[in-house]
């Protein structure tokens, strides 16, 4: 018993830890056309490209700072979200706000 918990908690670290590295905050200047913010469908085209930014982005600062493989998909994920959502604010568009509500569901 007492070993099957610590081999829990140990998994269970395994995925935490790594996970907490990827919520650190940093800035970065995303490039978009403001023009074609202008329509609901260039918006979404922005937004797509934005998002692969963040992406990319997050997936970049990972590659040093996780060595487990299995966590860093995830790490990816929740860095963007988390890094995408602040970007859309600080835009102050209502089309590309209204393609990220959607994409959140």
């Amino acid at each position: 018993m007492t070993r099957s918990l610590i081999a829990a908690a140990l998994l269970l670290s395994a995925f935490a830890a790594p996970a907490f590295a990827a919520t650190g905050d940093f800035k970065m200047d995303v490039k978009f056309s403001r023009a074609s913010l202008a329509t609901p469908e260039g918006a979404s085209s922005e937004y797509a490209k934005i998002r692969n930014q963040v992406a990319q982005r997050c997936a970049d600062a990972q590659l040093g700072s996780n060595k487990m493989n299995f966590t860093r998909d995830l790490q990816i994920e929740t860095c963007t979200d988390r890094t995408l959502s602040p970007a859309v604010r600080d835009i102050a568009n209502p089309n590309l706000t209204a393609v990220h509500k959607a994409a959140e569901g």
